[in-house]
Protein backbone atom coordinates (compact mmCIF):
# COMPACT_ATOMS: atom_id res chain seq x y z
CA UNK A 1 0.00 0.00 0.00
CA UNK A 2 2.73 2.21 0.60
CA UNK A 3 4.60 1.88 -2.65
CA UNK A 4 0.99 3.02 -3.95
CA UNK A 5 0.90 5.86 -2.30
CA UNK A 6 4.33 6.85 -2.98
CA UNK A 7 3.80 6.05 -7.08
CA UNK A 8 0.68 8.00 -6.61
CA UNK A 9 2.75 10.91 -5.27
CA UNK A 10 5.09 10.63 -7.86
CA UNK A 11 2.70 10.57 -10.39
CA UNK A 12 1.58 14.26 -8.67
CA UNK A 13 4.70 15.37 -8.45
CA UNK A 14 5.68 15.03 -12.38
CA UNK A 15 1.94 16.07 -13.35
CA UNK A 16 2.49 19.52 -11.27
CA UNK A 17 5.66 19.82 -12.65
CA UNK A 18 4.83 19.08 -16.36
CA UNK A 19 2.22 21.65 -15.88
CA UNK A 20 4.12 24.31 -14.84
CA UNK A 21 6.75 23.99 -17.52
CA UNK A 22 4.12 23.56 -20.25
CA UNK A 23 2.85 27.02 -18.71
CA UNK A 24 6.32 29.16 -17.51
CA UNK A 25 6.63 30.97 -20.40
CA UNK A 26 2.61 32.26 -20.71
CA UNK A 27 3.21 35.72 -18.66
CA UNK A 28 4.68 37.41 -21.56
CA UNK A 29 2.25 38.94 -23.24
CA UNK A 30 0.74 40.09 -20.17
CA UNK A 31 3.95 41.51 -19.09
CA UNK A 32 4.45 43.60 -22.29
CA UNK A 33 0.29 44.92 -22.86
CA UNK A 34 0.37 42.86 -25.81
CA UNK A 35 -3.21 41.82 -26.35
CA UNK A 36 -3.68 38.10 -26.29
CA UNK A 37 -6.16 35.19 -25.58
CA UNK A 38 -5.72 33.12 -22.62
CA UNK A 39 -3.94 30.20 -23.71
CA UNK A 40 -4.22 26.11 -23.18
CA UNK A 41 -1.29 24.66 -21.44
CA UNK A 42 1.35 22.93 -23.89
CA UNK A 43 -0.65 23.92 -27.10
CA UNK A 44 -1.21 27.81 -26.39
CA UNK A 45 -3.53 29.28 -28.57
CA UNK A 46 -3.33 26.46 -31.51
CA UNK A 47 -6.50 25.30 -31.89
CA UNK A 48 -6.56 21.34 -31.56
CA UNK A 49 -8.43 20.45 -34.87
CA UNK A 50 -6.08 23.08 -36.51
CA UNK A 51 -3.29 20.57 -35.53
CA UNK A 52 -4.99 17.87 -36.92
CA UNK A 53 -6.14 19.04 -40.17
CA UNK A 54 -10.00 19.33 -39.40
CA UNK A 55 -10.44 23.15 -39.44
CA UNK A 56 -10.49 25.73 -42.01
CA UNK A 57 -7.17 27.27 -40.90
CA UNK A 58 -7.21 30.04 -42.93
CA UNK A 59 -10.62 31.29 -42.12
CA UNK A 60 -9.27 31.07 -38.12
CA UNK A 61 -6.72 33.20 -38.79
CA UNK A 62 -8.66 36.17 -40.50
CA UNK A 63 -11.02 35.80 -37.46
CA UNK A 64 -8.45 36.23 -34.93
CA UNK A 65 -6.87 38.78 -36.66
CA UNK A 66 -10.05 40.70 -36.92
CA UNK A 67 -10.72 39.77 -32.78
CA UNK A 68 -7.80 42.52 -32.65
CA UNK A 69 -8.58 45.29 -34.42
CA UNK A 70 -7.41 48.60 -32.95
CA UNK A 71 -4.24 47.04 -31.86
CA UNK A 72 -0.92 47.29 -33.51
CA UNK A 73 0.64 44.02 -32.44
CA UNK A 74 -1.28 41.11 -30.94
CA UNK A 75 -0.22 38.26 -29.52
CA UNK A 76 -0.46 34.30 -30.03
CA UNK A 77 1.39 31.49 -27.74
CA UNK A 78 2.37 28.50 -30.74
CA UNK A 79 2.87 25.62 -28.34
CA UNK A 80 4.95 27.37 -25.52
CA UNK A 81 6.77 29.70 -27.51
CA UNK A 82 5.26 33.64 -27.67
CA UNK A 83 4.73 35.40 -30.99
CA UNK A 84 3.91 38.90 -32.01
CA UNK A 85 1.41 39.13 -34.74
CA UNK A 86 2.15 42.97 -36.22
CA UNK A 87 -1.76 44.23 -37.94
CA UNK A 88 -0.50 47.74 -38.27
CA UNK A 89 0.96 48.92 -41.79
CA UNK A 90 3.34 51.37 -40.50
CA UNK A 91 5.09 48.92 -37.78
CA UNK A 92 4.83 46.10 -41.01
CA UNK A 93 7.07 49.23 -42.93
CA UNK A 94 9.75 49.77 -40.17
CA UNK A 95 10.00 45.56 -39.49
CA UNK A 96 10.82 44.75 -43.24
CA UNK A 97 12.33 48.19 -44.23
CA UNK A 98 13.42 51.14 -41.93
CA UNK A 99 15.04 49.02 -39.30
CA UNK A 100 15.56 46.04 -41.28
CA UNK A 101 19.14 45.80 -39.50
CA UNK A 102 17.41 44.87 -36.34
CA UNK A 103 15.14 42.24 -37.81
CA UNK A 104 17.34 40.80 -40.93
CA UNK A 105 16.94 36.84 -39.91
CA UNK A 106 13.77 34.23 -39.96
CA UNK A 107 13.14 32.69 -36.38
CA UNK A 108 16.25 30.74 -35.63
CA UNK A 109 13.18 28.28 -34.00
CA UNK A 110 13.62 26.64 -37.15
CA UNK A 111 15.54 23.63 -36.28
CA UNK A 112 14.30 20.88 -38.35
CA UNK A 113 16.25 22.66 -41.30
CA UNK A 114 19.61 23.25 -39.37
CA UNK A 115 20.68 19.82 -39.58
CA UNK A 116 19.95 19.39 -43.38
CA UNK A 117 21.62 20.64 -46.67
CA UNK A 118 18.65 23.34 -46.47
CA UNK A 119 20.59 24.95 -43.47
CA UNK A 120 22.73 26.41 -46.45
CA UNK A 121 19.53 27.51 -48.10
CA UNK A 122 18.58 31.86 -48.58
CA UNK A 123 16.04 31.21 -46.48
CA UNK A 124 17.81 29.31 -43.41
CA UNK A 125 21.06 31.52 -43.77
CA UNK A 126 21.29 34.58 -41.11
CA UNK A 127 23.20 37.95 -40.52
CA UNK A 128 26.46 38.26 -42.67
CA UNK A 129 26.10 35.25 -44.49
CA UNK A 130 22.28 35.56 -46.03
CA UNK A 131 23.53 38.97 -47.17
CA UNK A 132 26.37 37.10 -48.70
CA UNK A 133 24.59 34.53 -50.71
CA UNK A 134 21.69 36.93 -51.56
CA UNK A 135 24.38 39.14 -53.32
CA UNK A 136 25.40 36.15 -54.94
CA UNK A 137 22.30 34.79 -56.07
CA UNK A 138 20.59 38.36 -57.17
CA UNK A 139 22.17 38.20 -60.37
CA UNK A 140 20.48 35.30 -61.67
CA UNK A 141 17.03 36.66 -61.11
CA UNK A 142 17.06 39.98 -63.08
CA UNK A 143 14.77 40.77 -66.04
CA UNK A 144 17.38 39.68 -68.28
CA UNK A 145 18.28 36.39 -66.74
CA UNK A 146 14.31 35.68 -66.83
CA UNK A 147 14.08 36.36 -70.12
CA UNK A 148 17.09 33.46 -71.23
CA UNK A 149 14.93 30.86 -69.15
CA UNK A 150 11.59 32.12 -70.63
CA UNK A 151 11.88 29.42 -73.17
CA UNK A 152 12.09 26.38 -71.22
CA UNK A 153 8.88 27.26 -68.72
CA UNK A 154 6.57 27.95 -72.31
CA UNK A 155 7.99 24.89 -73.38
CA UNK A 156 6.37 23.23 -70.34
CA UNK A 157 3.08 25.22 -70.63
CA UNK A 158 2.50 24.21 -74.38
CA UNK A 159 3.09 20.49 -73.06
CA UNK A 160 0.30 21.25 -70.63
CA UNK A 161 -2.26 22.07 -73.57
CA UNK A 162 -1.09 19.23 -75.58
CA UNK A 163 -2.27 16.89 -72.37
CA UNK A 164 -5.86 18.69 -72.18
CA UNK A 165 -6.57 18.85 -75.99
CA UNK A 166 -5.26 14.71 -75.75
CA UNK A 167 -8.47 14.63 -73.22
CA UNK A 168 -10.98 16.64 -74.85
CA UNK A 169 -10.52 14.50 -77.92
CA UNK A 170 -11.21 11.19 -76.31
CA UNK A 171 -14.80 13.00 -74.64
CA UNK A 172 -17.97 12.31 -75.58
CA UNK A 173 -19.52 15.78 -74.72
CA UNK A 174 -16.69 17.89 -75.69
CA UNK A 175 -15.64 18.69 -72.30
CA UNK A 176 -13.09 17.74 -69.31
CA UNK A 177 -13.56 17.92 -65.57
CA UNK A 178 -10.42 18.42 -64.17
CA UNK A 179 -8.38 17.82 -60.96
CA UNK A 180 -6.34 20.92 -61.13
CA UNK A 181 -3.63 20.74 -58.22
CA UNK A 182 -2.44 17.34 -60.03
CA UNK A 183 -2.40 19.38 -62.71
CA UNK A 184 -0.34 21.98 -61.42
CA UNK A 185 1.54 20.29 -59.42
CA UNK A 186 2.95 18.24 -62.91
CA UNK A 187 3.13 21.51 -64.58
CA UNK A 188 5.15 23.25 -61.65
CA UNK A 189 7.25 19.76 -61.84
CA UNK A 190 8.60 19.85 -65.07
CA UNK A 191 9.53 23.62 -64.89
CA UNK A 192 11.62 22.98 -61.95
CA UNK A 193 12.76 19.84 -63.33
CA UNK A 194 13.81 22.19 -66.64
CA UNK A 195 15.09 25.35 -65.06
CA UNK A 196 16.43 23.95 -61.67
CA UNK A 197 18.09 20.81 -62.25
CA UNK A 198 18.40 20.40 -66.17
CA UNK A 199 16.26 17.90 -67.03
CA UNK A 200 13.60 17.54 -69.27
CA UNK A 201 10.75 15.20 -68.02
CA UNK A 202 6.75 15.27 -69.13
CA UNK A 203 4.89 14.47 -66.30
CA UNK A 204 2.10 14.99 -68.27
CA UNK A 205 3.01 11.93 -70.39
CA UNK A 206 5.20 10.18 -67.96
CA UNK A 207 3.13 10.23 -64.98
CA UNK A 208 5.25 8.20 -62.86
CA UNK A 209 8.62 8.98 -63.49
CA UNK A 210 10.82 9.44 -60.84
CA UNK A 211 11.46 13.04 -60.82
CA UNK A 212 7.71 13.88 -59.56
CA UNK A 213 7.71 10.59 -57.38
CA UNK A 214 10.02 11.87 -54.90
CA UNK A 215 9.41 15.11 -55.39
CA UNK A 216 5.90 14.36 -54.26
CA UNK A 217 7.27 12.71 -51.36
CA UNK A 218 9.32 15.49 -50.33
CA UNK A 219 6.14 17.99 -50.12
CA UNK A 220 3.62 15.97 -48.66
CA UNK A 221 3.03 17.22 -45.02
CA UNK A 222 1.66 14.00 -43.00
CA UNK A 223 0.79 13.90 -39.49
CA UNK A 224 4.15 12.64 -39.06
CA UNK A 225 6.06 14.99 -40.65
CA UNK A 226 4.00 17.63 -38.32
CA UNK A 227 4.08 15.76 -34.88
CA UNK A 228 8.24 16.11 -35.84
CA UNK A 229 8.17 19.47 -36.45
CA UNK A 230 6.10 19.89 -33.03
CA UNK A 231 8.51 18.09 -30.91
CA UNK A 232 11.23 20.13 -32.85
CA UNK A 233 9.85 23.15 -31.26
CA UNK A 234 9.37 21.40 -28.03
CA UNK A 235 12.28 19.44 -27.49
CA UNK A 236 15.02 20.55 -29.82
CA UNK A 237 18.09 19.55 -28.21
CA UNK A 238 16.68 16.19 -27.47
CA UNK A 239 15.48 15.67 -31.54
CA UNK A 240 18.65 16.89 -32.57
CA UNK A 241 20.07 14.11 -29.93
CA UNK A 242 18.34 11.72 -31.29
CA UNK A 243 19.04 12.25 -34.73
CA UNK A 244 15.46 12.63 -35.79
CA UNK A 245 15.29 13.86 -39.84
CA UNK A 246 12.02 15.84 -41.05
CA UNK A 247 13.70 15.32 -44.36
CA UNK A 248 14.26 11.78 -46.19
CA UNK A 249 18.30 12.09 -46.49
CA UNK A 250 17.84 9.49 -49.48
CA UNK A 251 15.49 11.96 -51.10
CA UNK A 252 17.91 14.86 -50.77
CA UNK A 253 20.83 12.11 -52.12
CA UNK A 254 18.64 11.87 -55.21
CA UNK A 255 18.57 15.69 -55.91
CA UNK A 256 22.25 15.88 -54.92
CA UNK A 257 23.38 13.62 -57.37
CA UNK A 258 21.74 15.68 -60.18
CA UNK A 259 23.34 18.51 -59.81
CA UNK A 260 26.43 16.82 -59.28
CA UNK A 261 25.80 14.98 -62.28
CA UNK A 262 24.39 18.13 -64.17
CA UNK A 263 27.66 20.43 -63.20
CA UNK A 264 30.22 17.68 -63.84
CA UNK A 265 28.71 17.36 -67.75
CA UNK A 266 28.67 20.43 -68.45
CA UNK A 267 31.89 21.45 -66.82
CA UNK A 268 33.57 18.71 -68.83
CA UNK A 269 32.03 19.03 -72.43
CA UNK A 270 31.66 22.79 -72.30
CA UNK A 271 28.00 22.82 -72.59
CA UNK A 272 25.97 25.87 -71.97
CA UNK A 273 22.14 26.02 -70.91
CA UNK A 274 19.95 28.39 -69.50
CA UNK A 275 18.63 27.47 -66.85
CA UNK A 276 19.45 28.23 -62.71
CA UNK A 277 22.18 25.35 -62.95
CA UNK A 278 24.03 27.76 -65.11
CA UNK A 279 23.42 30.95 -63.56
CA UNK A 280 24.56 29.37 -60.12
CA UNK A 281 27.86 27.90 -61.82
CA UNK A 282 28.05 31.42 -63.02
CA UNK A 283 27.96 32.43 -59.80
CA UNK A 284 29.90 30.55 -57.99
CA UNK A 285 32.73 31.24 -60.77
CA UNK A 286 32.15 35.22 -59.82
CA UNK A 287 32.83 34.10 -56.55
CA UNK A 288 36.07 33.02 -57.18
CA UNK A 289 37.28 35.21 -59.00
CA UNK A 290 36.51 37.70 -56.62
CA UNK A 291 38.29 35.92 -53.93
CA UNK A 292 41.18 35.48 -56.04
CA UNK A 293 41.01 39.47 -57.38
CA UNK A 294 44.16 40.90 -54.62
CA UNK A 295 42.25 44.44 -55.24
CA UNK A 296 39.29 43.36 -53.02
CA UNK A 297 39.10 42.35 -49.32
CA UNK A 298 39.27 38.75 -49.43
CA UNK A 299 37.98 38.37 -45.79
CA UNK A 300 34.75 39.44 -46.31
CA UNK A 301 33.99 36.91 -49.05
CA UNK A 302 33.66 32.94 -48.18
CA UNK A 303 33.28 30.51 -50.53
CA UNK A 304 30.23 29.32 -52.85
CA UNK A 305 30.07 25.57 -52.85
CA UNK A 306 28.91 22.82 -53.94
CA UNK A 307 26.71 22.00 -51.25
CA UNK A 308 25.51 25.82 -51.58
CA UNK A 309 24.61 25.65 -54.68
CA UNK A 310 22.68 22.43 -54.35
CA UNK A 311 20.88 24.31 -51.37
CA UNK A 312 19.51 26.69 -53.28
CA UNK A 313 18.88 24.53 -56.13
CA UNK A 314 16.58 22.37 -53.45
CA UNK A 315 15.10 25.63 -52.09
CA UNK A 316 14.29 26.44 -55.47
CA UNK A 317 12.43 22.93 -55.70
CA UNK A 318 10.33 23.70 -52.65
CA UNK A 319 9.24 26.94 -53.30
CA UNK A 320 8.29 25.97 -57.14
CA UNK A 321 6.84 22.45 -56.72
CA UNK A 322 4.33 23.62 -53.96
CA UNK A 323 3.78 27.16 -54.00
CA UNK A 324 3.35 27.90 -57.90
CA UNK A 325 0.80 24.81 -58.51
CA UNK A 326 -0.93 26.42 -55.09
CA UNK A 327 -1.33 29.82 -56.63
CA UNK A 328 -2.55 28.69 -60.03
CA UNK A 329 -5.26 26.18 -58.40
CA UNK A 330 -6.76 29.87 -56.83
CA UNK A 331 -6.16 31.36 -59.38
CA UNK A 332 -8.17 29.30 -62.30
CA UNK A 333 -10.36 28.84 -59.44
CA UNK A 334 -11.30 32.40 -59.22
CA UNK A 335 -11.45 32.67 -63.09
CA UNK A 336 -13.94 29.70 -63.67
CA UNK A 337 -16.01 31.30 -61.07
CA UNK A 338 -15.72 35.09 -62.70
CA UNK A 339 -17.16 34.64 -65.98
CA UNK A 340 -16.76 38.46 -66.58
CA UNK A 341 -13.55 38.28 -65.55
CA UNK A 342 -12.17 35.70 -67.91
CA UNK A 343 -14.25 36.87 -70.55
CA UNK A 344 -12.24 40.51 -70.43
CA UNK A 345 -8.77 38.23 -70.03
CA UNK A 346 -9.35 36.16 -72.63
CA UNK A 347 -10.17 39.22 -75.27
CA UNK A 348 -6.61 40.70 -73.94
CA UNK A 349 -5.18 37.40 -75.00
CA UNK A 350 -6.73 36.99 -77.95
CA UNK A 351 -5.41 39.86 -78.85
CA UNK A 352 -1.96 39.80 -78.64
CA UNK A 353 -1.85 36.29 -79.73
CA UNK A 354 -3.52 37.69 -83.17
CA UNK A 355 -0.50 40.79 -83.23
CA UNK A 356 1.80 37.76 -82.99
CA UNK A 357 0.68 37.00 -86.08
CA UNK A 358 1.60 33.04 -85.65
CA UNK A 359 4.84 33.94 -83.90
CA UNK A 360 5.61 32.19 -80.48
CA UNK A 361 4.71 34.02 -77.43
CA UNK A 362 7.44 36.43 -76.39
CA UNK A 363 8.58 36.96 -72.58
CA UNK A 364 8.30 41.26 -73.61
CA UNK A 365 4.95 40.48 -74.94
CA UNK A 366 3.58 38.50 -72.24
CA UNK A 367 4.82 40.98 -69.35
CA UNK A 368 3.15 43.60 -70.86
CA UNK A 369 -0.11 42.15 -70.82
CA UNK A 370 -1.76 44.76 -68.64
CA UNK A 371 -5.05 42.86 -67.12
CA UNK A 372 -3.34 39.61 -66.80
CA UNK A 373 -0.97 41.55 -65.05
CA UNK A 374 -4.12 42.98 -62.78
CA UNK A 375 -5.61 39.51 -62.69
CA UNK A 376 -2.28 37.70 -61.35
CA UNK A 377 -2.15 39.95 -58.80
CA UNK A 378 -5.03 40.11 -57.21
CA UNK A 379 -5.13 36.46 -57.39
CA UNK A 380 -2.16 36.79 -54.96
CA UNK A 381 -3.74 39.28 -52.87
CA UNK A 382 -6.88 36.55 -52.19
CA UNK A 383 -4.56 33.73 -52.18
CA UNK A 384 -1.06 35.17 -51.24
CA UNK A 385 1.59 32.02 -51.91
CA UNK A 386 2.77 32.65 -48.16
CA UNK A 387 0.11 32.62 -45.40
CA UNK A 388 3.21 34.77 -42.99
CA UNK A 389 6.45 35.49 -42.64
CA UNK A 390 8.51 35.64 -39.90
CA UNK A 391 11.13 38.08 -38.03
CA UNK A 392 13.53 37.64 -35.27
CA UNK A 393 14.73 40.71 -33.35
CA UNK A 394 17.92 41.07 -32.74
CA UNK A 395 18.61 43.61 -30.34
CA UNK A 396 16.17 45.75 -28.39
CA UNK A 397 14.50 48.56 -29.96
CA UNK A 398 11.66 51.17 -29.73
CA UNK A 399 9.42 51.22 -32.80
CA UNK A 400 7.67 54.73 -33.62
CA UNK A 401 5.39 56.02 -36.36
CA UNK A 402 6.39 59.13 -38.20
CA UNK A 403 5.13 61.66 -35.16
CA UNK A 404 7.52 59.78 -32.77
CA UNK A 405 4.69 57.71 -31.18
CA UNK A 406 5.85 54.34 -30.32
CA UNK A 407 3.75 51.58 -31.41
CA UNK A 408 5.60 48.55 -30.32
CA UNK A 409 9.17 47.96 -27.81
CA UNK A 410 10.71 45.18 -29.68
CA UNK A 411 13.23 43.20 -27.21
CA UNK A 412 15.87 40.61 -28.28
CA UNK A 413 14.62 37.24 -29.71
CA UNK A 414 11.51 38.61 -30.30
CA UNK A 415 9.82 36.73 -32.90
CA UNK A 416 7.69 38.85 -34.63
CA UNK A 417 4.69 37.16 -37.56
CA UNK A 418 3.65 39.32 -40.68
CA UNK A 419 0.45 37.82 -40.87
CA UNK A 420 -0.02 38.28 -44.80
CA UNK A 421 -3.31 36.12 -45.65
CA UNK A 422 -4.76 38.08 -42.89
CA UNK A 423 -3.79 41.29 -43.69
CA UNK A 424 -4.84 40.95 -47.12
CA UNK A 425 -8.53 39.92 -46.30
CA UNK A 426 -8.34 42.97 -43.37
CA UNK A 427 -11.67 44.99 -44.61
CA UNK A 428 -9.24 48.29 -43.26
CA UNK A 429 -6.54 47.10 -46.00
CA UNK A 430 -9.24 46.30 -48.41
CA UNK A 431 -12.96 47.03 -49.40
CA UNK A 432 -15.03 44.23 -49.69
CA UNK A 433 -11.43 41.68 -49.34
CA UNK A 434 -13.25 38.31 -50.36
CA UNK A 435 -14.59 39.49 -53.44
CA UNK A 436 -12.20 39.07 -56.33
CA UNK A 437 -11.77 41.93 -58.08
CA UNK A 438 -8.78 42.58 -60.49
CA UNK A 439 -9.64 46.42 -60.85
CA UNK A 440 -8.00 47.21 -57.77
CA UNK A 441 -4.71 47.03 -59.25
CA UNK A 442 -5.42 49.43 -62.76
CA UNK A 443 -3.59 51.99 -63.24
CA UNK A 444 -3.56 54.54 -60.92
CA UNK A 445 -5.52 52.61 -58.28
CA UNK A 446 -2.83 50.30 -56.51
CA UNK A 447 -2.03 53.38 -54.29
CA UNK A 448 -5.74 51.92 -52.56
CA UNK A 449 -3.65 48.85 -51.13
CA UNK A 450 -2.06 50.07 -47.68
CA UNK A 451 -0.44 46.45 -47.59
CA UNK A 452 0.60 44.12 -50.71
CA UNK A 453 2.78 41.66 -49.56
CA UNK A 454 2.43 38.36 -51.52
CA UNK A 455 6.41 37.85 -51.99
CA UNK A 456 6.96 39.15 -48.10
CA UNK A 457 8.35 42.63 -47.54
CA UNK A 458 11.75 44.57 -47.87
CA UNK A 459 15.08 43.28 -48.65
CA UNK A 460 14.27 39.46 -47.32
CA UNK A 461 11.15 39.24 -49.68
CA UNK A 462 11.14 36.30 -52.15
CA UNK A 463 14.20 36.34 -54.38
CA UNK A 464 12.12 34.21 -57.13
CA UNK A 465 9.09 36.58 -57.24
CA UNK A 466 10.07 37.41 -61.11
CA UNK A 467 10.43 33.72 -62.31
CA UNK A 468 7.43 33.15 -60.62
CA UNK A 469 4.94 35.50 -62.32
CA UNK A 470 6.83 34.12 -65.55
CA UNK A 471 5.48 30.52 -64.26
CA UNK A 472 2.04 31.69 -63.48
CA UNK A 473 1.40 34.02 -66.39
CA UNK A 474 2.78 31.76 -69.29
CA UNK A 475 0.40 29.01 -68.42
CA UNK A 476 -2.34 31.28 -67.36
CA UNK A 477 -1.87 33.00 -70.95
CA UNK A 478 -1.61 29.14 -72.84
CA UNK A 479 -4.84 27.92 -71.01
CA UNK A 480 -7.23 30.58 -71.68
CA UNK A 481 -6.50 30.73 -75.09
CA UNK A 482 -7.26 27.43 -76.09
CA UNK A 483 -10.28 26.84 -73.00
CA UNK A 484 -13.02 27.71 -71.63
CA UNK A 485 -12.54 27.34 -67.77
CA UNK A 486 -16.21 26.85 -66.04
CA UNK A 487 -17.16 25.61 -62.77
CA UNK A 488 -17.47 21.54 -62.19
CA UNK A 489 -19.68 19.73 -60.20
CA UNK A 490 -16.85 19.01 -57.84
CA UNK A 491 -15.55 22.57 -58.00
CA UNK A 492 -16.09 24.42 -54.29
CA UNK A 493 -18.26 27.25 -54.07
CA UNK A 494 -17.06 28.54 -50.76
CA UNK A 495 -13.28 27.55 -50.74
CA UNK A 496 -11.98 29.37 -47.50
CA UNK A 497 -14.54 27.36 -45.77
CA UNK A 498 -13.83 24.13 -47.74
CA UNK A 499 -9.90 24.78 -46.83
CA UNK A 500 -8.80 22.30 -44.31
CA UNK A 501 -5.41 21.09 -43.10
CA UNK A 502 -1.41 22.16 -43.48
CA UNK A 503 -1.90 21.17 -47.17
CA UNK A 504 -4.44 23.89 -47.81
CA UNK A 505 -6.46 22.07 -49.99
CA UNK A 506 -10.45 21.71 -50.57
CA UNK A 507 -11.90 18.35 -49.21
CA UNK A 508 -12.88 17.49 -52.88
CA UNK A 509 -9.97 18.91 -54.86
CA UNK A 510 -9.75 21.71 -57.13
CA UNK A 511 -12.10 20.62 -60.13
CA UNK A 512 -12.29 22.65 -63.37
CA UNK A 513 -14.53 21.84 -66.52
CA UNK A 514 -12.32 22.56 -69.97
CA UNK A 515 -14.07 23.13 -73.16
CA UNK A 516 -12.17 24.04 -76.39
CA UNK A 517 -12.49 27.55 -77.43
CA UNK A 518 -14.03 27.85 -81.38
Amino acid sequence: MDQWMVALALCVVLLVLLYKWSVAKYDVFSERGVAHEKPWPLIGNIPIKGMIGDMPVLKKMIEMHAKHSGSPVYGIYALREAVFFVRDPELIKLIGIKEFDHFVNHNSMHHNTQESILAKSLISLRDGRWREMRNILTPAFTGSKMRIMYDLIQSCSEEGVIHIEEQLELSQDGSIDLEMKDYFTRFANDVIATVAFGISVNSFRRKDNEFFRIGQAMSRIGAWSVLKAMLYALFPRLMKALRVQVLDSRNIDYFSSLVTAAMRYRHEHKVVRPDMIHLLMEAKQQRLADLQDKSKDAQYYSQFTADDLLAQCLLFFFAGFEIISASLCFLTHELCLNRTVQDRLYAEILAVHQELNGQPLTYDKLTKMKYLDMVVLEALRKWPPSISTDRECREDIDLCDENGKKLFSARKGDVVQIPIFSLHHDPENYEDPEFFNPERFAEGQAAESRVYLPFGVGPRNCIGNRMALMEIKSIVYQLLLNFKLLPAEKTPRDLLNDLRGHGLKPKHGFWLKFEARQ
